[in-house]
């Protein structure tokens, strides 16, 4: 065993083995040192328990739905054990592929014990001091509370520790505004529960306003109360039940009879762990030439962003030139419709400039999503001078697929008009691509004759004969 690596990674959550495995690949030598305990708040493996979770909640409610579409109703029975037990399946499943002995057949050295600075070039990791070229921090972190009086008094669930919950739940209060909050929201009332969710701020800021109003719309439709602009001012501890009390913009306030709470605030980094203090870096950051941290200790709470920024972090510490453009990963809410984004968040998007144009085509016009009875959606693109896709809002069934085709054409730099000459079936939900891409040429008064034939051939991997 070197003690002497490349890369060391610390953190041996699914990010931290991503990482290794993605640097050997590269030619690196490679020690995951992993800290003997599962890393909290583990991204990938809660986006792929969240994904089953939806998935059970949606069959729920298709069969609720199953009149609409001329299928007789019929009794169903939901038991929320069986549903939280193929999740964790599924998980466990997925982890066994990356288990010690598979990644030191792939080249990967795992060291086990803690681990913690001994100077800003080495770190000791159970009782061996290790030199690393370089180091990357992919730990976990735990779920942060606000400071709400009353909050400590309760059993409250977390956005990680609600996932494992078997039980049916009466009266769900949900705290926070952000994706998590909005994902449990839909879920726990598909799963049976009434829901009320008190966001304390703008519900999902980084995300475009019209999609993030069609998702209201689908929750009022499904019952769950949004206390727009309310704030969480008191948790009463009660012998039945838990008292919530909220203060609604104009100072009213009203009790909220509730069974169970779930505060989604995101997670906090302990690097104080790991004797950062050791590193010597430089203050007010946790970074340097050789030092990088990835995930949620580089605020990066989304599993996709976590995953391209770390690969880009590797890329950078080894020298190579090409990056991953976390920009062009689809950021996702899985809920229904699901909404996807790519490109700059938006409170940062710069402002429109001359010559930059929103196209929009919504799904009510879509055979496809007619035929789903599924048809509450658009996409929505803004497009620079020259037509080429700055940054894209979805909103729909199959929003993810959708997202990662329109991601491949802005980091292929395949212009909107060369959209409009997909060779498509129809129906199809991928038709709103070509629709935009006609309506664009419209707009224009182009003519398609000749439009996009070279580089729509590039975009699809045709090459030329001979």
């Amino acid at each position: 065993m070197s003690t002497s690596p490349d890369l060391c990674i610390i953190g041996a959550g699914t990010l931290g083995v991503d990482l290794a495995l993605y640097a050997r690949r590269l030619g690196a030598s490679v020690v995951l040192a992993d800290r003997d305990r599962p890393e909290p708040g583990d991204a990938a493996q809660q986006a792929l328990r969240m994904a089953s979770l939806v998935q059970s909640a949606k069959r729920a409610q298709d069969m609720r739905r199953a009149p609409e579409l001329g299928v007789g109703a019929s009794e169903f029975k939901l038991s929320a054990k069986q549903v939280a037990e193929r999740a964790a399946r599924l998980v466990e499943n997925r982890v066994r592929a990356t288990s010690p002995e598979v990644l030191t057949a792939q080249g990967v050295t795992v060291m086990r014990g803690a681990v913690g600075f001994v100077d800003g070039r080495s770190l000791l990791v159970g009782d061996i001091t290790i030199k690393p070229g370089k180091i990357i921090i992919a730990i976990g972190g735990a779920p942060a509370f606000p400071d709400i009086p009353g909050l400590g008094d309760i059993d409250v669930f977390s956005v990680d520790s609600i996932i494992e919950n078997q039980r049916k739940l009466t009266h769900l209060v949900i705290i926070g505004s952000d994706a998590a909050a909005i994902e449990q929201a839909q879920l726990q009332r598909r799963l049976g529960a009434a829901v009320t969710l008190v966001p304390h701020g703008p519900l999902l800021p980084e995300f475009d306003p019209e999609a993030v109003s069609l998702l209201l719309a689908a929750f009022a439709d499904e019952g769950i109360s949004v206390r727009a602009g309310a704030q969480t001012v008191a948790i009463n501890r009660r012998s039945q039940g838990i008292g919530v009390e909220i203060e609604a913009e104009g100072g009213v306030r009203e009790t909220l009879d509730a069974s169970h709470v779930l505060v989604s605030a995101g997670h906090k980094v302990d690097l104080d762990e790991l004797d950062i203090a050791k590193a010597r870096l430089k203050p007010g950051t946790n970074a340097s030439r050789t030092i990088r941290p990835v995930g949620i200790a580089a605020g990066h709470a989304d599993w996709n962003a976590a995953r391209a920024h770390g690969r880009a972090e590797v890329d950078a510490l080894l020298g190579r030139r090409r990056s991953h453009a976390v920009s062009l990963v689809p950021r996702l809410i899985e809920t229904e419709p699901a909404i996807a984004q790519i490109g700059p968040l938006v409170p940062r998007a710069d402002k429109a400039r001359v010559g930059d144009t929103i196209l929009r085509e919504n799904l009510a016009e879509n055979d496809r999503a007619a035929a789903m009875g599924n048809d509450r959606g658009l996409v929505k693109l803004t497009l620079d001078g020259k037509g080429q896709v700055q940054r894209a809002s979805l909103a729909g069934p199959f929003a993810a697929e959708l997202a990662g085709t329109v991601a491949l054409a802005m980091s292929r730099r395949v212009g909107i008009a060369d959209w409009a000459d997909l060779p498509l079936p129809r129906p199809s939900l991928f038709e709103v691509f070509s629709r935009l891409g006609e309506n664009y040429l419209a707009a224009r008064n182009v003519s398609t004759t000749g439009q996009g034939g070279p580089a729509l051939r590039r975009w699809l991997g045709f090459r030329p004969r001979g």
